[in-house]
This record gives C-alpha cells, sequence and structure tokens, in this order.
C-alpha cells in the first residue's frame, strides 16, 4: 500500500524529467502518468522544491514548466 523511500526518489526523478521534456504538464497529468495521486505529486513537488531549489513555474492552467535552481 505505501511505497518505499527508494520508490519515492526515483519517482522524485522521474517527474523532475517528465516536467523537463513536456512543454508544460499538470499535476493531474503527473498523476497519472506515474500512477499515483494527485495528492502526492502535490507533496513530492513540495520535496523537490525544498530539497533541490528548483522552483517551477506555474501558469494560469495549472500547467507546470521547469524554471531551475533559485540563485
Amino acid at each position: 500500500m505505501f511505497g518505499n523511500k527508494q520508490n519515492k526518489g526515483s519517482r522524485l526523478e522521474k517527474i523532475g524529467q517528465i516536467v523537463k521534456r513536456s512543454n508544460g504538464i499538470t499535476q493531474a497529468d503527473l498523476s497519472r502518468e506515474l500512477g499515483v495521486s494527485r495528492g502526492t505529486i502535490n507533496k513530492d513537488l513540495s520535496i523537490i522544491q525544498d530539497k533541490t531549489g528548483v522552483r517551477l513555474a506555474e501558469d494560469d492552467n495549472g500547467r507546470l514548466y521547469w524554471s531551475g535552481r533559485d540563485e
């Protein structure tokens, strides 16, 4: 039922890869692609931003874009 830390780490990397290669992607699209809930995606995005300094831009339609690291 619950994933392990190794799966989570892999998922975090995949999220970064997917967002980088996309031309904007929604949390719902990420959720479907990775087979996890939108709540999990939301938490993962927070972890990515807090732990790596990477900031994702979001447009008015809720599409996420890779914007790089904070300086």
